[in-house]
């Protein structure tokens, strides 16, 4: 049986109407799901940046005195701190929450392991051998980064990092989100502490940034938005 040319007309029109409500469904759902997982990360405290920021060229040095290029980011999920190793509470808290949401990514099947990577703020006291201590009470497999004031400078400010010395003397309770690092006694031994973000950036295999984590830090949420991040 030949169809009309009115027919033809209207069946094509049919189909166009057809593909144009599947692709506005399509679109309407993957919106929603969107929404709810923006929502979610949110929740996890969790910003993810719509367009990945490919990291540019920067050198620091593994506590194995190995350079450490942007290339290492390459082909594995990375998850980056920047702190210092005279810290006496947010550094080792959150470096310990990393330590506990590692081993729990590493016993679930279906997540990559990430590596983690702790950069010290800190070049005047944090030695590559402090450095190496410090990151190996947490877990060994853990990469430590150290290296000049600009350096550091080069990778933090591509994942929002800011730090500065700050001398003791001059701060005021309340001036900085480690000011309960002074210990009670009053002032360090060395008269200044660093003043810095304490988030967490999760770098992608391509080496670009893809999200930050907010303070604080915890193990449950951390797991939760890595896997939500990485399967988006």
């Amino acid at each position: 049986m030949q169809l009309s040319r009115n027919s033809k007309v209207s069946f094509a029109a049919f189909v166009v109407f057809d593909l144009l409500l599947a692709y506005w469904l399509i679109t309407l759902f993957q919106a929603r799901d969107e929404v709810e997982t923006i929502n979610a990360l949110n929740a996890l405290g969790a910003i993810e940046y719509p367009d990945p920021y490919r990291l540019t060229p920067f050198q620091l040095s593994d506590q194995d005195g190995d350079p450490f290029l942007v290339e290492d980011f390459a082909g594995q999920w990375s998850l980056v701190f920047f702190g210092f190793t005279s810290c006496p509470d947010v550094c080792p808290i959150t470096m310990s929450e990393l330590a506990q949401a590692h081993r729990a990514i590493t016993e679930l099947p279906d997540l990559p392991d990430p590596q983690v990577v702790f950069v010290s703020v800190d070049p005047e006291r944090d030695s590559r051998q402090a450095v190496k201590r410090y990151v190996e009470q947490f877990n060994t497999d853990f990469i430590g980064l150290s290296g000049s004031e600009a350096g550091i400078g080069a990778l933090a400010k591509q994942l929002f990092v800011a730090f500065s010395k700050v001398d003791q003397a001059d701060m005021a309770p309340g001036e900085t989100g480690h000011e309960s690092h002074i210990p009670d006694g009053g002032v360090t031994a060395d008269g200044y502490m660093i003043n810095h973000n304490i988030h967490v950036s999760l770098v992608n295999p391509e080496a670009e940034l893809v999200a930050l984590i907010r303070p604080p830090v915890r193990r449950e949420s951390l797991v939760q938005a890595y896997s939500l991040l990485i399967n988006d």
